[in-house]
């Protein structure tokens, strides 16, 4: 028997003194214009993010989160700096807590939402999960990049053009 409720749309803010009593849950897509920091990263493509949040009051009486985001975004490759599709899914499981003390009792594998407002923004909690799920340099396989590296030399190191050494140059002048 499942006693939740169906999911709805995700709404802008939600009271966080009666979504977990009520297990409220939130399904769809959502559109850039719900994200504050997460557009900055992105260059012009593909957007798409789709997410699934469940609140509910857990064993200990804990106010939880959970559910999982799935997006397609397009990044700055950090080789050629063109245009890469990212796929990024995270599965979620939170604890609502208000400080940093109730945090640290929280058992493995459940990670702490900091919040002492009674306004939760559920956006902003998909955001923060997908900011975390991105990769620290995202770049294009080699094959793919569209940029020209110097080729390797037998010994490993990078081809270079021999430029004069500025001693050199230096003894010239000094005749």
């Amino acid at each position: 028997m499942n006693d939740s409720a169906p999911f709805e749309p995700f709404p802008h803010y939600v009271d966080a003194r009666k979504v977990f009593s009520q297990k409220g849950n939130f399904s769809g897509e959502l559109g850039k214009e719900k994200f504050d920091r997460l557009p900055s990263l992105l260059v012009e493509g593909v957007f798409s993010v789709n997410a699934e949040l469940r609140f509910s009051i857990g064993d200990r009486g804990r106010r939880m989160i959970e559910g999982n985001v799935d997006a397609q975004v397009s990044v700055a490759c950090q080789r050629c700096l063109k245009p890469l599709e990212l796929t990024l899914a995270d599965d979620i499981r939170l604890a609502l807590v208000q400080d940093e003390e109730a945090a640290e009792k929280l058992d493995n594998g459940i990670d702490p939402w900091i919040e002492a407002e009674y306004r939760l923004n559920p956006a902003q909690i998909v955001e923060e999960q997908l900011l975390l799920s991105m990769p620290l340099a995202a770049y294009h396989d080699e094959k793919e990049c569209q940029i020209e590296l110097p080729a390797p030399r037998a010994n490993g190191a990078l081809a270079a053009k021999q430029d004069p050494s500025p001693f050199a140059i230096l003894k010239e002048l000094k005749k």
